[in-house]
């Protein structure tokens, strides 16, 4: 979120619009303070402050106002723009603090994440000094195999990316102004500037409002769906004197603006579709606040934004965003815990001292050096401080890509099914060392099936099926559907597919069980009207379109539904009807249908626990009560159907007669929380083709 926050107190700052100059407003320093002060207090509570990350939406309003104000004098002054100017008073005002940050975030990364945790994070460090973090992060939320990764120290860098980039972009708006003014007039010079950036305005509001409907995990980051945002304080400035002299006087727009901003951080909440039309509460609000909160304004609330306190922390807040989402990352890493009652004001306290110090000897220092101001090459030089965090970051070599093996070498699940192994029974108990297993752990993550063409986005509903197999002469026509858990047994079950001559078809949803029951969103209350309505068109597509033989599928026991948000008999009970309900059609149809057993789960990330500061296979292990479920929807839905389904149970060779270990053999079993890795999946496939084949679907 790189702001104009933190500005000396006795440099001036414009009033509302283009016409007239107050000098320092003290209001704006509080609201940029209230800004802060929500997204702090939401990173540490986020329970407590729902929807405290329009922080963020508000100090984009901010920038937007500032940056176009300063823009507006120097256009209105001189009828020209001086690009190298603005980008060099840019580079020296928000660089350096960046790249000290940077720095010491990957220098602390290093010695408190987990090992499986610093390829992504090194990752993450290069696009936030290079700022495009946030088209990284709208990347992997789309992507179902990335978007439950664990936050990285610099992930909040996303909104300095935005706001960098609109920096680059938005004096362009004034070029192309200067341009028309120097060939005709100003005043139409200054006509085409609001005319261009209400346009900026209205198309990419319009574009986040669509983009959030349709893929909401990517229009939260993305630059083109937050630019209307900053448009919005920069049409302000531009308003033309007359009006802003009115505005000026409006207090009452500043408290309605207040209430606005203070509503939505609990209207809006963490699940809420953003940013779309939503965003319109906290942005139009920091508008109101901006345009009637000067002191100008009776009866306003610039007494209270304008408190020494408040003035204070909103010097401070660009610095103060920068080191308190680092602090509370690596915190949670080194504590192994939440953020509790006592470590949330510490962390707030030691994140303020750090923003303090930050600001007067790096901030200050920098920006106010003779050599620098005099020289606008300079402003720009400055951009080589970032050579610090990404040279660091350079020596850091990350593990090298993982090639699963799926030779005999691998004792894998034969240590648990008995089966001699060239390793010594010890295996199956997980007392060997961490160096001989594969896959590394570093790497267990990125131990997957990578294929995208079978599973359907998890914002969509559109079923994607594709085709494997026999595809000219088929024994059987076979189906895998379900959520990811499924999608885990694909590899082994298309293997089985190419030696028994069946055409399998392959559709899969990412945090969507096969269902006819709504469901709600993971964690909420929210019904998921996504997977029902894919549920519902795979089903068609099955019994219309394909006609299967054979029918298999999996899932994840964690859903609930939209009246019961927590996972509980009722709503597994309920799941369990709707998939149920799906199984009679296909059998009413022809189809038999073979459901294979939720997996167990360790319910905590299994490559990060082995990899982090005195991680072992010892402590990483569960106990089999704590990871298996006896009564999970597939279980009760196989009992609703009154045998005429066969379960295929694996997890006697995921888990031993007591405990799950994290190492079988000599494999590593989890890639994350719930996922198998690859290379433990395919020690299975002699057993899935052993228990699959001897369900009632496949014997005559």
């Amino acid at each position: 979120m790189v702001t104009a926050a933190g500005r000396h107190r006795q440099r001036p700052a414009p009033s509302v619009g283009a016409g007239k100059q107050t000098g320092f407003r003290p209001d704006v320093q509080g609201l940029r303070a209230i800004a802060v002060g929500v997204v702090v207090f939401y990173h540490l509570y986020p329970k407590l402050l729902p929807g405290g990350y329009v922080g963020v939406d508000v100090f984009f309003v901010i920038s937007g106002f500032l940056i176009t104000s300063h823009l507006a004098r120097g256009y209105r002054k001189t009828g020209r723009i001086k690009l190298l100017d603005f980008w060099g008073r840019r580079a020296r005002r928000l660089l350096p603090a960046a790249a000290l940050v940077l720095t010491v975030t990957w220098l602390a990364s290093r010695v408190i994440l987990p090992a499986s945790r610093l390829p992504a994070t090194a990752e993450q460090v290069r696009a936030s000094a290079l700022y495009f973090q946030n088209w990284v992060l709208a990347r992997d939320a789309v992507n179902y195999l990335t978007a439950e990764d664990a936050p990285s120290p610099v992930q909040h860098f996303w909104s300095l990316s935005v706001e960098e980039q609109f920096y680059l972009l938005w004096p362009l708006l004034f070029a192309v102004a200067a341009l028309v003014g120097l060939r005709w007039r100003r005043r139409l010079g200054q006509l085409t500037v609001f005319l261009l950036a209400a346009a900026v305005l209205i198309v990419s509001l319009g574009f986040s409002v669509h983009l959030t409907r349709t893929d909401p995990a990517a229009a939260y980051f993305v630059t083109t769906t937050r630019m209307w945002e900053l448009a919005a304080g920069g049409l302000l400035a531009l308003l033309p004197g007359r009006v802003t002299r009115v505005l000026d006087r409006q207090g009452w727009l500043a408290w309605i603006g207040l209430a606005m901003v203070a509503s939505s951080t609990f209207v809006i909440k963490g699940t809420s579709a953003f940013p779309g039309t939503i965003a319109l509460l906290p942005v139009g609000g920091a508008v109101l606040m901006i345009a009637g909160g000067s002191r100008l304004g009776r009866f306003g609330p610039w007494r209270l934004t304008s408190l020494a306190p408040m003035v204070f922390l909103g010097d401070i807040s660009y610095s103060l965003y920068l080191w308190h989402w680092p602090l509370i990352v690596l915190w949670k890493d080194h504590s192994g815990g939440g953020i509790g009652y006592l470590d949330g004001p510490a962390i707030a306290a030691v994140a303020i001292v750090l923003a303090w110090l930050t600001k007067v000897l790096v901030e200050d220092r920098v920006r106010s050096a003779r050599l620098i101001v005099r020289r606008p090459a300079f402003s720009i030089a400055t951009v080589v401080v970032l050579a610090v965090p990404v040279g660091l970051v350079a020596l850091y070599t990350p593990p090298g890509a993982y090639h699963p093996k799926y030779d005999a070498q691998h004792a894998g699940a034969a240590a648990l099914a008995g089966a001699s192994t060239s390793r010594s029974p010890s295996t199956a108990t997980g007392t060997q060392s961490l160096a001989s297993v594969e896959p590394p752990p570093a790497q267990a993550a990125n131990d997957y099936e990578h294929f995208s063409n079978c599973q359907t986005p998890t914002e969509d509903v559109t079923p994607r099926p594709c085709l494997s197999g026999d595809k000219t002469n088929p024994t059987l026509r076979v189906a895998l559907v379900g959520d990811s858990v499924a999608g885990q047994w694909h590899s082994d079950i298309e293997t089985i597919a190419k030696e028994k001559h069946w055409l399998l078809l392959t559709d899969l949803h990412g945090l969507c069980p096969w269902t006819a029951t709504l469901t709600a969103k993971e964690g909420t209350s929210t019904p998921n009207k996504n997977c029902q309505k894919w549920g519902s068109e795979i089903t068609d597509v099955l019994l219309t379109q394909f006609h299967p033989d054979v029918v298999i599928t999996s899932a994840r026991p964690v859903l609930g539904t939209p009246s019961h948000s927590k996972v509980d008999a009722t709503s597994f009970g309920q799941i369990a009807a709707g998939m149920a309900t799906y199984w009679r059609q296909l059998e009413a149809a022809g189809a038999k249908v073979v459901p294979i057993r939720e997996s167990p789960e360790p319910h905590f990330d299994v490559p990060d626990c082995l990899t982090s500061p005195g991680g072992s296979i010892q402590k990483c292990t569960v106990s089999k009560a704590k990871a298996v479920d006896p009564d999970t929807p597939i279980v009760q839905a196989v009992q609703m159907m009154k045998g005429s389904v066969d379960m295929v149970d694996m997890n006697s060779l995921i888990c031993g007669q007591a405990l799950c270990s994290p190492v079988i053999g000599d494999v590593v079993v989890y890639r994350d929380s719930h996922h198998l890795t690859l290379t433990y999946q395919r020690t299975l496939l002699p057993y899935l083709r052993s228990k699959l084949l001897t369900t009632k679907a496949f014997v005559p």
